[in-house]
Formats: structure tokens, C-alpha cells, sequence
């Protein structure tokens, strides 16, 4: 499922014009980012929350050059399904 079908899907079942649904699905998405990345946990009782992880430094070997790289510390965003989904998935 894309973003369009998940809009039009939010549109006919809240039988809203799609362009309200797109707002609505844009203005949920950028909060959750926003919160992402000011370091705050979005918790979505029964979906699932979503988290960011530190990450330390580390030095890596290049495949092709063999040469030694470092990558610096950086955050990550990361997905923790609920209760709900782990259900219906399985």
C-alpha cells in the first residue's frame, strides 16, 4: 500500500474529499517525524511506537578498496509493532 492508496482508502471509508485526506495523512506523518526528530517516542496504542537508537561510532572495512572508513554517531528511527499487529500478521 502507497501513501496515494492510503489516502483515497481514508477518503471513501471517512467519506471525506481526498484532498482533506491528504492533509489529514500529510499533517499525521510530518508530526510523527517532527517528534522523531526532536527525541520524543510516539506511541500508538495497539499500532505500535515508533523510537529513535543511538548509534556509536564504529570504523568499517570497504569492500571493494579494503580501505578503513569511519561512520560517525548518528540516530536512527525504529518501529516497534503493537500487540494488535504482531496478531494479525502471524
Amino acid at each position: 500500500m502507497t501513501k496515494k492508496d492510503l489516502i483515497e482508502v481514508v477518503a471513501s471509508k471517512a467519506k471525506l474529499p481526498k484532498k482533506a485526506a491528504k492533509v489529514s495523512i500529510e499533517t499525521f506523518l510530518n508530526e510523527i517525524m517532527k517528534a522523531l526528530a526532536a527525541g520524543e517516542d510516539v506511541k500508538l496504542s495497539g499500532f505500535g511506537t515508533f523510537k529513535t537508537k543511538m548509534f556509536k561510532p564504529k570504523t568499517i572495512k570497504a569492500i571493494n578498496s579494503k580501505e578503513l572508513k569511519k561512520i560517525a554517531a548518528r540516530r536512527m528511527p525504529r518501529y516497534i509493532p503493537g500487540t494488535k499487529i504482531k496478531k494479525m500478521v502471524k
